[in-house]
């Protein structure tokens, strides 16, 4: 059997289904470089000592070593043990996909997310968001469609979640400093700078930050390490949400 099973984003976020599940396996294979965890990976050797350990790179789920994994698969329990949750992002689907056409039987244990908590902890409606976009950096390519699903999620009066740059084998996380910076430099509208945005640092961590103020100022706040991310707000809030947003602009 192969198991996809979210860890969330700190042993504090543990499901009893994912402490379940780690009990039971033979292989885990942990995923190190999808996010950034709050607490060591290896620390999830306390749920099962006896099982082997592998703390993955992407070249050991990806490519050719799919096929070693559904082959361990096929006569014993391996866990694909993943920050946040399996499937939120495509990273893991090709393995999902070939396990299943190869008649492994596959489970996913889900775990929380970015995405989900962002919906439930920033006070702004969950139907009221758009399309997600991931901000990447300039040096690789400025991504101009980024900023056109900001543009056509605001003018549907939606919020937008603009995921940020985060490359953990080489050691780059793109900061909300960082982002509030290039979205102004991309913004070829001139439309984004006063708009009322969210930076959010390390949710669901013990030290978390959230912070709300228009996108041009966002970047004077301090905060702490990645990860981050922003919230462009929809122009229109519903009453509620607006009580929320004051809320938390009183907090940074």
């Amino acid at each position: 059997m192969l198991i996809f099973l979210g860890l969330g984003y700190s042993l504090r976020h543990l499901t009893l289904e994912a402490i379940e599940v780690l009990k039971s396996a033979e292989i885990i294979y942990v995923d190190t470089y999808t996010s950034i965890y709050e607490d060591p990976l290896d620390e999830i050797k306390q749920f099962n000592p006896n099982a082997k350990y592998v703390f993955a790179s992407r070249r050991d789920l990806e490519g050719i070593s799919i096929n070693n994994i559904i082959n361990e698969a096929r006569s014993k329990i391996v866990v694909i043990a993943v920050p946040g949750d399996p499937f939120i992002a495509t990273t893991h689907d090709a393995l999902w996909i070939s396990a299943v056409k190869s008649g492994v039987k596959v489970k996913v244990v889900n775990g929380l997310s970015f995405i989900t908590m962002a919906y439930s902890r920033l006070g702004l409606q969950s139907y009221k968001f758009g399309k997600h976009v991931t901000l990447v950096h300039p040096s690789l390519f400025k991504s101009y469609s980024t900023i056109d699903t900001i543009y056509g999620n605001l003018e549907r009066n939606l919020h937008t979640i603009v995921l940020l740059d985060l490359r953990v084998e080489e050691g780059y996380a793109m900061t909300i400093n960082e982002a509030v910076q290039i979205l102004l430099e991309l913004d070829y509208k001139g439309q984004l700078g006063d708009h009322l945005a969210i930076g959010v640092a390390r949710l669901g961590w013990k030290d978390e930050k959230i912070c709300v103020n228009k996108l041009k100022y966002l970047g004077n706040f301090k905060y702490p390490p990645p990860p981050h991310s922003l919230v462009v707000v929809s122009p229109r809030l519903d009453p509620v949400e607006e009580e929320f947003i004051k809320t938390l602009s009183s907090t940074c």
